[in-house]
């Protein structure tokens, strides 16, 4: 039977849902996607790669948004003036992808005004707001930078286009996208801040990333340092938010690994819950005898 409402399917994130990551065993999956009305169907095709067109449309947007960041980290460069016109054309043509996209996601949510605020869409939102702003406003080129958190959405879920990957795993891909995140947008965004006012210290957006590696890692060698307020106060808020969330990820993917190493892999045969204690004879999901060898048994 179909979903009350669209995001609705069982195991799916709901239009309400403002956490920045689903948790690693919410699986948006349905039993059968033609039980789903045309709205439902097609926010369960942007939201789980479950299907060809799934992991089409995953492939198309992450392409796109390593793209955009691409254009953005040469628009940073002395290029000649040929070539920044048609970087800008490009970036342009990508926003307005993104813009039809932003319009779909919101149609499928049931123009739901709750979706609106939830982080993905704020994130989606600040990613086409550039469209309409001024391209010389230093605003809009800080904006430029938060596209790359637009690639959140494809650690959401275990199922990828290549195939399915485990709890585990998918906090570690979600580890790694943090600390690229940090350094990216930080980086960037420092040396839109410091570029201006000190040239020489800040010359190009690598400088900026070298600053924010360097930063991130405790490691400080002290060539590189914000002089201006709004620098400063970037540079303190990346510290913290890597403090703070790099050792929360890692202590949730320790925590499931000694969970998994005290568990059987036995799969329940009524609901495919698999991981029970050694001693069960009962699923503790839906209540099913299970069948386990235990040592010493003949």
């Amino acid at each position: 039977m179909a979903p009350s409402s669209p995001g609705g399917a069982r195991g799916g994130p709901s239009t309400a849902e403002l956490k920045l990551f689903r948790d690693v065993d919410d699986v948006y999956d349905v039993a059968d996607p033609a039980d789903l009305s045309f709205r439902e169907r097609v926010d369960w095709y942007l939201n789980e790669p479950a299907s060809t067109a799934g992991r089409a449309i995953e492939v198309v947007v992450g392409a796109l948004i390593l793209a955009i960041c691409a254009l953005f980290i040469l628009s940073t460069l002395d290029l000649p003036a040929g070539t920044m016109k048609l970087i800008g054309i490009l970036e342009t043509g990508i926003t307005v992808i993104f813009l039809v996209e932003y319009l779909v996601r919101w149609w499928a949510k049931g123009f739901s005004l709750l979706y609106l605020v939830s982080p993905m869409a704020l994130i989606d939102g600040a990613a086409i707001l550039p469209l309409f702003l001024g391209p010389q406003l230093q605003l809009v080129r800080v904006l430029r930078l938060l596209r790359f958190f637009r690639l959140l959405r494809l650690v959401q879920s275990r199922k990828f286009f290549f195939g399915e990957v485990t709890p585990e795993h998918l906090i570690v891909l979600r580890i790694v996208f943090t600390v690229v995140c940090l350094v990216f947008v930080t980086g960037g965004t420092l040396y839109e801040l410091e570029h201006e006012a000190h040239p020489e210290t800040w010359p190009t957006l690598f400088d900026g990333i070298y600053f924010a590696v360097v930063t991130l890692t405790t490691v400080g060698f002290g060539d590189m340092t914000p002089h201006t307020l709004a620098g400063k106060i970037v540079t303190m808020v990346m510290i913290l938010v890597g403090v703070l969330m790099i050792p929360w990820q890692l202590t949730t993917l320790a925590r499931r690994v000694l969970f998994r190493l005290g568990k059987v892999r036995t799969t329940c045969e009524r609901c495919g819950l698999t991981g029970h204690d050694p001693d069960a004879s009962h699923c503790k999901s839906c209540g099913h005898i299970i069948y386990q060898e235990y040592e010493g048994d003949v």
